[in-house]
Protein backbone atom coordinates (compact mmCIF):
# COMPACT_ATOMS: atom_id res chain seq x y z
CA UNK A 1 0.00 0.00 0.00
CA UNK A 2 2.68 2.31 0.56
CA UNK A 3 4.18 2.47 -2.61
CA UNK A 4 1.19 2.90 -4.38
CA UNK A 5 -0.35 5.27 -2.08
CA UNK A 6 3.06 7.17 -2.58
CA UNK A 7 3.05 7.61 -5.98
CA UNK A 8 -0.88 8.52 -5.87
CA UNK A 9 0.01 11.70 -3.17
CA UNK A 10 3.97 12.09 -4.24
CA UNK A 11 4.69 11.82 -0.76
CA UNK A 12 7.19 10.08 0.80
CA UNK A 13 5.48 6.10 2.15
CA UNK A 14 6.61 7.73 5.55
CA UNK A 15 4.49 10.64 5.58
CA UNK A 16 1.29 9.43 3.95
CA UNK A 17 0.70 7.29 6.99
CA UNK A 18 -0.82 4.17 5.51
CA UNK A 19 -1.92 1.88 8.19
CA UNK A 20 -1.23 -2.03 6.82
CA UNK A 21 -4.77 -2.74 7.60
CA UNK A 22 -7.43 -4.40 5.47
CA UNK A 23 -8.26 -2.17 2.34
CA UNK A 24 -11.55 -1.65 2.75
CA UNK A 25 -10.81 0.15 6.55
CA UNK A 26 -11.29 3.72 6.69
CA UNK A 27 -7.57 3.77 8.54
CA UNK A 28 -6.17 2.41 4.78
CA UNK A 29 -5.15 3.78 1.71
CA UNK A 30 -4.35 7.72 1.27
CA UNK A 31 -5.85 9.46 3.49
CA UNK A 32 -8.91 11.75 1.86
CA UNK A 33 -7.15 15.02 2.53
CA UNK A 34 -4.35 14.75 0.89
CA UNK A 35 -4.64 15.49 -3.18
CA UNK A 36 -4.07 13.39 -5.28
CA UNK A 37 -2.08 13.42 -8.87
CA UNK A 38 -5.31 13.41 -10.78
CA UNK A 39 -6.65 15.92 -8.89
CA UNK A 40 -3.61 18.14 -9.87
CA UNK A 41 -3.37 16.64 -13.49
CA UNK A 42 -7.73 18.11 -13.72
CA UNK A 43 -6.52 21.09 -12.65
CA UNK A 44 -4.43 21.37 -15.35
CA UNK A 45 -7.05 20.50 -18.21
CA UNK A 46 -5.67 17.37 -18.34
CA UNK A 47 -7.75 13.83 -18.83
CA UNK A 48 -7.25 11.26 -16.20
CA UNK A 49 -7.41 7.45 -16.24
CA UNK A 50 -6.07 4.87 -14.43
CA UNK A 51 -5.49 1.03 -15.16
CA UNK A 52 -4.13 -1.17 -12.58
CA UNK A 53 -4.00 -2.71 -8.90
CA UNK A 54 -5.63 0.12 -6.83
CA UNK A 55 -4.26 -0.11 -3.94
CA UNK A 56 -4.48 3.30 -2.32
CA UNK A 57 -7.80 2.40 -0.35
CA UNK A 58 -11.43 1.92 -1.04
CA UNK A 59 -13.18 1.62 2.07
CA UNK A 60 -16.04 4.74 0.60
CA UNK A 61 -16.72 5.91 -2.76
CA UNK A 62 -14.31 9.26 -2.27
CA UNK A 63 -11.83 6.24 -1.64
CA UNK A 64 -11.79 5.10 -5.28
CA UNK A 65 -10.07 5.79 -8.32
CA UNK A 66 -12.95 8.46 -9.34
CA UNK A 67 -13.30 9.82 -5.80
CA UNK A 68 -9.37 10.44 -6.27
CA UNK A 69 -9.81 12.66 -9.57
CA UNK A 70 -9.68 10.01 -12.01
CA UNK A 71 -12.30 10.40 -14.85
CA UNK A 72 -12.46 6.62 -15.98
CA UNK A 73 -10.86 3.52 -14.75
CA UNK A 74 -9.95 0.33 -15.36
CA UNK A 75 -9.01 -1.47 -11.99
CA UNK A 76 -9.15 -4.44 -9.51
CA UNK A 77 -9.58 -3.55 -5.68
CA UNK A 78 -7.94 -7.39 -4.53
CA UNK A 79 -4.87 -7.85 -3.11
CA UNK A 80 -4.69 -11.24 -4.40
CA UNK A 81 -4.72 -12.25 -8.34
CA UNK A 82 -4.77 -15.60 -9.48
CA UNK A 83 -2.95 -16.24 -13.00
CA UNK A 84 -3.36 -19.95 -13.04
CA UNK A 85 -5.37 -20.92 -15.38
CA UNK A 86 -5.94 -24.76 -14.82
Amino acid sequence: QGTRTSAQSGRMPVHVQVLNSLPESTQSGMPYNMTGIAEHMQEGGYATHFVGKWDAGMATPKHTPQGRGYDTSLNYFEHENEYWTQ
